[in-house]
């Protein structure tokens, strides 16, 4: 390290930091620190060299995951610039004994910090403000941590209701889950058709068939099933965290029925994994000439080498369809280049991202946090009344009573609508969605992990054809498929390498489909 370096760059010289934090507060996008910035040194006369800005880190977590933040400072080091000018105080570090330390290293090096947002004078009086906001976004950072957490085990201790949705369940008057007799109904029939030999797959595909809707509104998927099923909460078992509390809420499955499901879920993974081989595509290829599965097959060779295939089901069982078998390497390596070449190409990212935003914002209409909002706000005015009446000279011991169990309800009402507000503040911003997509084109493409969640995120349907397939991108309910009839004809190559793509109308969705050649 250089003891007092003299930056050698032009006077009025800067570099911007920005910063989007994952720790779940409300949050200026990158895009809108950096136009503030750019403002800022504008207006100041500053020259910007360079911007640095670090997607989904937390100030409050350790800098040396800010990777952005790092080569900022190695670069300060160089003397390239004489200025760092961030977004707000907090956007620098939540911590004062590191923002001190790191401020300490820019000085040293003849560098100083500004704040677009926060122009902090100078002199003792600034010395003083700067120290004050630092410690007020310190504050903040654990203050908003520890009060929610708090909140939510205080709930779960008392097995309030904590925001959770619960297929089954509603929130009842007292702030505890009660049962949803209609939806209890779902979740018995659930369980007992599992119990009858019927799998995830199957139960969702006959839900669905009835109109049968999740605790969200949606349709049904084999994964939500399962989950449905591992949910020891429908045998009244409470359930936070780690907080459990044995009769906390009401049950709907008796004990013994949760626990043969159990049994019976596991029998069924010790077959699975009797299999060894994973056949990403198992559930969502089918053959584009009858429109059967494509299940996962093998066989193996003179030299006694296994070879893993996906193979049309009506094929296998000989009822006439002529599809050829695809090997399982060549299919799910095909689909997964798609995906990452073409889905999530720069030119499609951002428009992936906006659809997703647009989900979220649809999904938000449904939220309870305005209604809860509400109650509490006329329970608070109930309160006022009764309190008015005894200023008055009203008051006898049912009065009494009443205050104390609105004031009871109004205290669970405020965590609760506490709780909905901070897990809101969660939502993801576009951003941060656009951070989440580029992780998948940045990872190795042979790792099976990635396939899996590249398949899982992106891909409704494969129909495989002799010399291409058709893929159906994933943006219809839970794993409803697209079926082989509604198919288009190909879309418009210039030739067999090529994709086309075209959008189709359907009475429920807008689905978009890839010709892609093999």
């Amino acid at each position: 390290m250089k003891k007092n370096a003299v930056p050698t760059c032009s006077p009025r010289t800067a570099v911007a930091y920005a910063r989007y934090s994952s720790a779940g507060q409300r949050d200026v996008s990158i895009e809108q620190q950096l136009a503030d910035i750019r403002a800022f040194a504008k207006r100041e006369g500053f020259t910007l060299v360079h911007e640095y800005a670090d997607h989904a880190r937390s100030g409050f977590k350790n800098t040396s995951a800010r990777t952005a933040f790092q080569s900022m400072m190695s670069a300060a080091e160089s003397g390239s610039f004489d200025t760092v000018i961030s977004w707000k105080v907090d956007r620098f570090g939540r911590n004062r004994e590191e923002s001190a330390l790191f401020k300490g290293r820019l000085r040293r090096f003849g560098v100083k910090v500004l704040y677009a947002m926060e122009p902090i004078p100078e002199g003792s009086a600034g010395v003083l403000l700067e120290g004050m906001l630092e410690a007020t976004a310190e504050w903040y950072s654990r203050q908003l941590s520890e009060n929610v957490t708090r909140g939510m085990a205080d709930n779960a201790h008392r097995c309030l209701y904590n925001g959770t949705k619960i297929l089954g369940y509603f929130r009842g008057p007292d702030g505890r889950y009660m049962i949803n007799p209609e939806e209890a109904a779902v979740v018995r029939n659930i369980f007992s058709l599992y119990s009858s030999g019927y799998s995830a797959a199957r139960i969702a595909k006959i839900l669905n068939s009835q109109g049968v809707k999740t605790s969200r509104g949606k349709s049904f998927a084999p994964e939500g099933l399962l989950r449905i099923l591992h949910n020891e909460r429908y045998t009244g078992v409470y359930i936070w965290g780690d907080i459990r509390v044995p009769g906390g809420m009401p049950a709907i499955i008796e004990k013994s029925v949760f626990e043969e499901a159990q049994r019976m879920i596991k029998k069924t993974a010790r077959h699975i994994e009797q299999g060894a081989v994973d056949y990403l595509l198992t559930g969502k290829a089918f053959c584009g000439l009858c429109g059967a599965a494509m299940i996962g097959d093998s066989g193996t060779s003179k030299d006694g080498t296994r070879h893993y295939y996906y193979t049309c089901q009506s094929h296998k069982a000989r009822k006439g369809c002529t599809k050829k078998s695809l090997t399982k390497d060549r299919l799910e390596s095909a689909v997964v280049s798609f995906v990452l070449d073409v889905v999530l190409s720069d030119e499609q990212i951002g428009k992936t991202a906006d659809a997703i935003m647009a989900l979220q914002a649809e999904e938000m209409k449904t939220s309870p946090l305005a209604a809860m909002e509400s109650e509490y706000k006329e329970i608070l005015k109930q309160i006022d009344n009764i309190n008015n009446a005894i200023a008055a000279g009203i008051w006898n011991s049912s009065t009494s009573a009443k205050l104390k169990t609105l004031e009871d309800a109004a205290e669970d009402l405020r965590v609760s609508v506490e709780t909905l507000r901070y897990s809101q503040s969660q939502l993801l911003d576009r951003d941060r969605v656009l951070f989440f997509l580029h992780r998948f084109t940045g990872g190795d493409r042979s790792d099976p992990l990635l396939r899996r969640h590249v398949i899982e995120t992106f891909v409704n349907a494969v129909y495989v054809f002799d010399d291409h397939l058709k893929i159906v991108i994933n943006n219809r309910e839970g794993n409803q498929r697209f079926p082989l009839e509604s198919l288009p004809d190909d879309p418009p190559c210039s030739d067999n390498n090529s994709s086309g793509v075209l959008g189709i109308s359907h009475p429920n969705t807008q689905v978009t489909i890839f010709r892609i050649a093999i």
